[in-house]
């Protein structure tokens, strides 16, 4: 059996997603580094979810292969049970791992009397996967591998968790190879949202010491912050900079500026290998320092990511932001000031929320001016504080609990039906409607609608940035920002033309 592969396999559901699948290529390298061939199936494409399906289970058909690993989201649990049934039936005899968010979280609805899948990995999946496989080809006793959990005579049988990795600079590079790098690296308003550029991800630590009530990511990863040696993040970016030809970059942490003298030895570090990129992360209100800033905006940072939430204080206690509007405030004062450009998330439907927490969420939004305003509609996820608030979520809910598999208005008919969790009696999907319309998303911006012309300004104002052009005139694939400029605009043309003859047609239906 040690001449065979571990297939790891990316779901069906995610073939158009322009997000690469990373937990995978973090396990795959880690396999690969002690002694077990690993490839990973990520099937890309725009074909519906059940040719993508059977294209997969050709793929694992035609592999030799002892054991198949997938991973699962919270939304995706009967897909993924009904996707793991068919490589069950396919090679009867391989045992089927699945990690993930909802397996770490509630492993009993991934393993149980029935279920087709052998094990299930909570947490960390590097380590663990690597003793599972192993004591799986030896034929010896699972359970002594921490953070996993099966079905045993007749119940759930769990070993204990798996402490976290400290140094994650024993960690190899993500398995780039395994993937489809031109795929996950042409240029898109993806990787840095907003912005057009080739561009891919990295992280520089894991863990978040917050205690958002919303997040879950405090239960996977952890509150205890682990940093990966600014050396090693230089050598893995210069190696997609390099082969990969990126121009952009994405730091995937979930709260980057957290330790100031790290993010000041990351900046040195892509300085110092003149990468010439630019590059975008995620970090809270409290965390940011004009200092810093400036230092992040000389080594190509030209976006961060904000959780502002709420423009009511009240809001942001109740959910546990450990922030405050004055610092929301600020923080954008100084990216304006550093020239930084701002991505805003905000939150609906929180906890209690007022239609007069709405409106000074809305006027929030409205002075702060962000580059990019998103509106989210607060869901109970598992593993969130407000999930176990209301005594958790029913298994038919799950693939209902956001814009996909089963459409944005049906997400909206569920949560005002059963998870409206605020006061007032504003409809969702009119709020939502009336915000995309003074807040429109790069998609939507429009030179015809005079309201769109200072987001026009906003969106459009990076093209003069001089990191981007200086990325752009040193970029190995300015013929493909050519042609997906065009492909753009020709897609762009079509939904005009979809909402042109909509809006007849409902005049026409109104008359």
């Amino acid at each position: 059996m040690d001449s065979e592969k571990v297939l790891l396999v990316s779901p069906a559901g995610r073939a158009a997603s322009q997000r690469p699948p990373f937990a995978l290529m973090c396990i795959a390298s880690y396999l690969e580094k002690n002694g077990i061939p690993t490839d990973i199936i990520d099937i890309k494409g725009y074909e519906p979810k059940e040719k993508i399906t059977q294209e997969i289970l050709s793929e694992i058909k035609r592999r030799d292969s002892d054991i198949i690993g997938t991973t699962c989201l919270t939304t995706e649990l009967r897909e993924i049970l009904d996707f793991c049934r068919e490589m069950k039936t396919l090679k009867p005899d391989a045992k089927i791992i699945a990690g993930g968010i909802h397996p770490s979280l509630i492993p009993e609805e991934m393993v149980f009397k029935g279920s087709p899948v052998d094990f299930a990995v909570m947490g960390e999946g590097e380590q663990t996967f690597l003793e599972l496989v192993q004591a799986i080809r030896k034929n010896s006793n699972a359970a002594g591998v921490k953070g996993i959990a099966w079905h045993r005579n007749g119940r759930l049988a769990k070993t204990p968790a798996r402490p976290y990795i400290k140094d994650l600079d024993l960690l190899p590079f993500p398995a780039f190879d395994k993937i489809d790098m031109k795929f996950y690296t042409k240029p898109d308003f993806y990787c840095i949202r907003g912005i057009p550029i080739a561009g891919f991800y990295t992280y520089t630590s894991r863990g978040c010491p917050y205690r958002c009530r919303f997040c879950v990511n405090k239960n996977i990863f952890g509150r205890m912050l682990r940093f990966r040696s600014p050396k090693l993040v230089g050598e893995e970016v210069q190696i997609l900079k390099d082969k990969y030809k990126i121009d952009g970059l994405y730091v995937y942490d979930d709260t980057f500026t957290v330790n100031k003298e790290h993010v000041l030895s990351i900046c040195r570090e892509f300085r110092e290998r003149k990468l010439d990129l630019i590059w975008a992360c995620e970090t809270r209100v409290h965390l940011v320092y004009e200092d810093l800033m400036r230092e992040m905006k000389k080594s190509g940072c030209i976006q961060i990511d904000f959780g502002v939430e709420s423009g009511s204080q009240e809001v942001l206690n109740r959910l546990q932001k450990d922030i405050t509007v004055e610092q929301i405030k600020n923080a954008f004062r100084i990216c304006k000031k550093t020239g930084i450009r701002t991505f805003a998330n905000f939150m609906l439907n929180t906890p209690e929320e007022t239609e007069e927490d709405v409106q000074k969420t809305i006027s929030l939004a409205r002075e702060l001016n962000a580059t990019v305003s998103i509106f989210n509609i607060t869901t109970p996820f598992p593993g969130t504080d407000i999930y176990d608030d209301i005594g958790g979520v029913p298994q038919e809910d799950y693939d209902k609990m956001g814009p996909n598999p089963s459409g944005y208005e049906t997400w909206l008919d569920v949560i005002e039906k059963k998870y409206r969790f605020a006061k007032h009696k504003i409809p969702y999907s009119k709020l939502i409607d009336d915000l995309s319309k003074e807040f429109p998303n790069v998609h939507e911006l429009s030179f015809k609608n005079p309201k769109h012309l200072a987001h026009l300004w906003n969106n459009l104002s990076f093209i003069l940035s001089p990191q981007y052009l200086r990325t752009m005139l040193k970029s190995r694939r300015k013929m493909q920002y050519v042609n997906w400029i065009i492909s753009l605009k020709k897609v762009l043309q079509a939904q005009q033309f979809i909402r042109t003859e909509t809006e007849r047609i409902e005049e026409g239906d109104s008359e």
